[in-house]
């Protein structure tokens, strides 16, 4: 187990040292999707390289064996887990109902994309496709800038259904924006456009209205994040898409 940190304040430096992990730290300032990806990989020596984020938990003790099982197909280069959402806390209304990832973007990579996105939130990578194919410097979704590359080249991505974790947020109106803001920058390096008129029809999306009016008569959206997200998503992913040019903080 290796665990690649960039400037926790928060304990977990703490509970890494007391865990059989190999911990590696790296100054915040110097953290970069892409090189830190990297960096993660190639201190790892096993034939797979399972990435799994900080904010997620395997579901149940045989989540390992059902990620690395597709590998046995020598032309898979990525199995993607799947993510669900824990019963043990309050969830994000559009995290809880599915719909999230609604907007025009994510639509135009799932039908490129067989309806995959690939996620380093929970997946394993074959490392020798890896080695073929780094990363560099990535500012945001160096995960689907991965996908674009191995599956250019023939290889294949499996989306594994047995391999669950547990993976939820919870927004702010700020963190909203900002989780957003970053996805247009994202898209934007794997080729995807999101112009003005996805954005406005976005906005004005029939069932995400429907949605928001169910939310408030069944007392599911408690936030203005919650209230507010088919307007903050949208325009903040063409903020993203069209003008900003680093992460945002």
């Amino acid at each position: 187990m290796i665990a690649v940190d960039s400037g926790s304040t928060d304990g977990t430096l703490d509970l890494l040292r007391n865990l059989p992990a190999r911990l590696y730290q790296i100054p915040s300032n110097e953290f970069n999707f892409g090189l830190t990806r990297d960096y993660g990989f190639e201190l790892a020596q096993g034939e797979f390289v399972v990435a799994i984020s900080q904010d997620a938990v395997p579901v149940g003790d045989d989540w390992l064996e059902n990620l690395i099982e597709p590998f046995a197909d020598p032309s898979v280069a990525i199995v993607q887990g799947a993510d669900t959402m824990p019963h043990d806390r309050r969830l994000f209304y559009w995290d809880k109902i599915s719909f999230f990832y609604y907007t025009r973007d994510c639509a135009r990579w799932r039908r490129q994309y067989d309806n995959i996105g690939v996620s380093f939130t929970s997946c394993a990578v074959r490392k020798s496709v890896w080695e073929q194919n780094r990363l560099g410097r990535v500012e945001m979704s160096e995960d689907k800038v991965f996908q674009k590359k191995v599956v250019e080249k023939g290889f294949k991505v499996v989306f594994q259904h047995k391999a669950k974790d547990y993976h939820s947020h919870l927004y702010t109106v700020s963190s909203l924006a900002k989780r957003s803001e970053n996805e247009g920058i994202g898209w934007r390096q794997v080729g995807i456009n999101y112009s003005l008129m996805d954005m406005m029809l976005d906005m004005f999306n029939v069932k995400a209205i429907l949605l928001t009016f169910i939310g408030i008569a069944t007392f599911n959206i408690f936030s203005l994040s919650e209230l507010l997200f088919p307007v903050i998503r949208p325009i903040f992913l063409f903020k993203g898409n069209k003008f900003t040019r680093s992460y945002v903080q």
